[in-house]
């Protein structure tokens, strides 16, 4: 009757198993007429696959995952859905698995699976060896318990994470609360040189929204080994949004710092020949309250042109970078003792060029 009153079903369609498996997540399988339920199977290290055609009399359809992917830690927070592959008709399915511990930096991580689903059994695609390859949703190390949302407007599959770290949430240096979410990002898919198919990461469009006054605009910076450096913007504590383009020469890195009067630095380093990009928060601010929080993580660019396009967001206490076309995501907490107040670039050697370099204010005021 609209949601008012609850009539509660006599029987008990309760799941039960001798070993834990939680977090459940459900979908309707419109092809198929019925309900397909993913459930972690967390010590096992695997996903369970559950089909029901009433959510009353469920069966165990598949599993998948055992000995797959990275098993450092438990399986947790398991999602099942269908993508589109960027310039193509062709559709592939991605099962994504949160694990604690075991992501690449240490602590959690959000890694995920590309295959085919038949309506109960997933089969995840192989490399050129035939193995499974390991993937990563974010090469930060605060990306974790990806949640998305299904029967999105406009076909779109959006997801937002928990922007924190099982080795060190409880420690962070805030007062009153603690952990964020992620923005929210729209998902996609991409099939790069080596044949396989990644996630592809952007920022939603909403975002936009966020933004205020264009603080600086530079069309075109030739870049040496001497730093150039820009102002961030003042209000808010300093937090913007940044858009750049990266043109470099081979055998060279280009690097982007921010900084501030107190001598916090954040370096992002894109290192072209290994076709990456670093993120050094070693020196970011606070980094005293946990061992594992100094840390430098490192991401594949999938570019191969020497050209990176970034787009960064910089909070109060966070940085999330992302590839202007969705080729890499990174989040990281940061906590510097005052904002930071500039941005410089500069070269390992030779010359580099910054191109369409914009840095927006970002509206804090909800009725904007």
């Amino acid at each position: 009757d609209g949601g008012i009153s609850l009539v509660k079903y006599p029987a008990k369609p309760v799941i039960t198993m001798e070993t834990e498996a939680r977090d459940p997540n459900m979908f309707w399988n419109e092809e198929r007429g019925e309900w397909v339920l993913l459930l972690a199977h967390a010590l096992e290290k695997e996903m369970l696959v559950l089909t029901s055609p009433d959510l009353k009399k469920w069966t165990l359809a598949s599993r998948f995952g055992k000995g797959e992917g990275a098993q450092g830690g438990v399986w947790e927070c398991p999602d099942l859905f269908e993508l589109n592959v960027e310039g193509t008709d062709e559709k592939k399915w991605v099962l994504v698995c949160n694990i604690n511990p075991g992501g690449p930096f240490g602590g959690s991580a959000t890694q995920y699976f590309v295959g085919d689903f038949d309506g109960k059994t997933f089969i995840a695609d192989t490399d050129a060896d035939g193995k499974i390859p390991t993937k990563w949703m974010d090469y930060g190390k605060d990306h974790y318990a990806t949640v998305s949302w299904s029967d999105a407007p406009e076909g779109r599959r959006t997801v937002i994470g928990w922007m924190s770290n099982w080795q060190y949430a409880a420690e962070v240096p805030t007062m009153q609360y603690r952990s964020a979410n992620t923005l929210p990002r729209d998902l996609g898919l991409f099939r790069d040189t080596d044949g396989q198919c990644y996630l592809k990461v952007v920022p939603s469009p909403e975002m936009d929204a966020l933004r205020g006054q264009l603080h600086k605009q530079l069309r075109q910076v030739n870049v040496k080994s001497v730093e150039t450096s820009v102002s961030l913007p003042t209000a808010s504590d300093g937090i913007c949004e940044i858009m750049l383009e990266i043109e470099a020469r081979k055998g060279q890195s280009v690097m982007l710092a921010l900084s501030n009067k107190a001598g916090d630095k954040v370096v992002m380093k894109y290192d072209v020949d290994a076709e990456t990009l670093a993120f050094d928060r070693t020196r970011s601010g606070n980094v005293s309250f946990s061992q594992d929080f100094p840390a430098v993580t490192v991401s594949p660019t999938h570019r191969h042109d020497g050209k990176l396009a970034l787009r960064l967001f910089v909070d109060r206490s966070s940085i999330e970078v992302f590839e202007q076309e969705g080729r890499l995501a990174m989040t990281n907490l940061v906590f510097p003792n005052s904002p930071y107040t500039h941005l410089s670039v500069s070269t390992t050697k030779g010359k580099a060029k910054v191109k369409n370099l914009k840095i927006y204010s970002i509206n804090v005021d909800s009725e904007k």
